[in-house]
């Protein structure tokens, strides 16, 4: 494929930039700073919450905006400001959080900047939970008022919720399943009008570059969207195929610096 001309680049994190929960290897962090230093806007875009995702942009000196779960928010690392929140609705965030209280989800809520996890696992540590994480015997009683992201983790929760939820709020939310190496199988609840791809346009917008001169690169079917709006789509070589088969490139997976070669290769080249 020739070269083009790509001065953005929308990235996952887990399972794409990520190798585990926190690491990035050595080969791409060169490659995030060169592109940085180069002009490249490098905008992360993952379905974790914003104080997760902005050390990593304070580390390499990513100034573009950060798009964060799965594109209900998206905030600007130097000044923190939000350029898009998309809630979810009241009577909605309740229900949910009851079914999961009720059949004992591992959940993660997002109201503002905290993220409130509610889990069985004897062995978590609060003194440990990432910034802006707080460990929490329930849900309902932190989403009387909305939310702005439910992340549930394991099968059951998968499978269980939209089952439980009987396709009450399908106008007002959106359901997004996945998985990476690094998390069991998960569900992402957001509001109905987010998805990457809308933040991704966004985004091109706000720093004046147009979207044919972006690249997006991911891992799992909530990626899709972001691949599909940008002018150039990659696939991590870790990817299911079904995702690799609507991808214009597929590229070597994280564990080999996937994200590193599509650098070089599409924009630094």
């Amino acid at each position: 494929m020739a070269k083009k001309d790509i001065r953005l680049i929308a990235v996952d994190l887990d399972g794409t930039l990520m190798i585990g929960w926190n690491r990035i290897s050595d080969g791409v962090a060169e490659a995030l700073r060169a592109a940085v230093d180069a002009g490249v806007h490098i905008v992360l875009a993952t379905s974790r919450w914003y104080l997760t995702a902005k050390p990593i942009a304070d580390r390499f000196g990513i100034t573009a905006p950060i798009i964060c779960h799965n594109g209900a928010m998206i905030r600007t690392p130097a000044d923190d400001a939000r350029l898009l929140e998309l809630d979810i609705p009241v009577d909605a965030a309740r229900e949910i959080a009851a079914i999961a209280d009720e059949r004992g989800y591992e959940t993660f809520a997002t109201v503002d900047d905290v993220t409130f996890m509610r889990s069985s696992r004897p062995n978590v540590d609060p003194a440990r939970l990432p910034k802006g994480m707080v460990l929490s015997d329930d849900v309902s009683s932190r989403v009387r008022d909305g939310c702005e992201s439910f992340i549930f983790f394991g099968d059951d929760a998968v499978s269980g919720l939209p089952v439980a939820l009987g396709g009450r709020y399908d106008e007002v939310l959106n359901l997004a399943a996945g998985y990476s190496e690094t998390f069991p199988p998960y569900l992402n609840i957001v509001n109905a009008g987010a998805d990457k791809g809308r933040a991704l346009r966004i985004v091109c917008e706000h720093v004046g570059v147009p979207i044919e001169q972006s690249m997006a690169i991911g891992d799992a079917a909530p990626d899709l969207p972001m691949m599909l709006a940008a002018g150039l789509s990659m696939a991590m070589g870790n990817a299911p195929d079904e995702v690799k088969a609507q991808a214009a490139v597929v590229g070597p997976s994280n564990l080999d610096d996937g994200v590193a070669w599509a650098i070089h290769e599409f924009a630094l080249g």
